[in-house]
């Protein structure tokens, strides 16, 4: 039994650590805490895993786990932060084969999504993992239509901030 739990763990997370992790820079602007953050979501999977009751989509149910997870996280390094005054970068993950105007051109994508409201981010960043409109409803707990309006609304306002001078 055990080793059915670690080959569907293993299965689950070669499936969905690339989004989770992005998730996770969503959430938090230093790529170290971004790893913090990765591996508590990976540690609360594997400790819930075995109460997966197959009424959602498996990878739903892990991006809920992601969601609300890293909401407390966040909220938790709010706290942090405001005790401790001291500016921290962006870094993404390590990228692969992108040029370097690329590489600007993702940081500065992220750096945007940064500066949304938090279920905006967590919004736009599904987006950027092509994940159905319905499963983002799911994940954030709005109504699928509401994503869609969130998601022109998002889309006006990254616009905005990527092309201030509408160029």
């Amino acid at each position: 039994m055990k080793q059915n739990k670690e080959l569907e763990f293993e299965n689950l997370y070669q499936l969905h650590k690339d989004k989770i992790f992005r998730l996770c820079l969503g959430f938090v602007k230093d790529r170290d805490l971004a790893y913090d953050l990765f591996q508590e979501i990976l540690i609360k999977i594997w400790r819930h895993l075995d109460s997966f009751r197959s009424e959602s989509d498996i990878s739903t149910w892990i991006y809920r786990i992601a969601y609300n997870t890293a909401i407390t996280f966040s909220a938790k390094e709010k706290r942090k932060q405001e005790q401790v005054d001291f500016p921290q970068g962006m870094e993404l993950a390590e990228p692969e084969n992108r040029s370097q105007e690329q590489e600007i051109q993702i940081q500065r994508l992220y750096e945007a999504i940064n500066s949304l409201p938090e279920t905006d981010r967590v919004i736009a960043t599904l987006l950027l993992e092509n994940t159905p409109y319905k499963t983002i409803a799911e994940v954030t707990g709005i109504t699928e239509n509401y994503v869609a309006v969130k998601v022109n609304r998002i889309k006006t306002s990254l616009t905005q901030i990527l092309n201030p001078h509408g160029k």
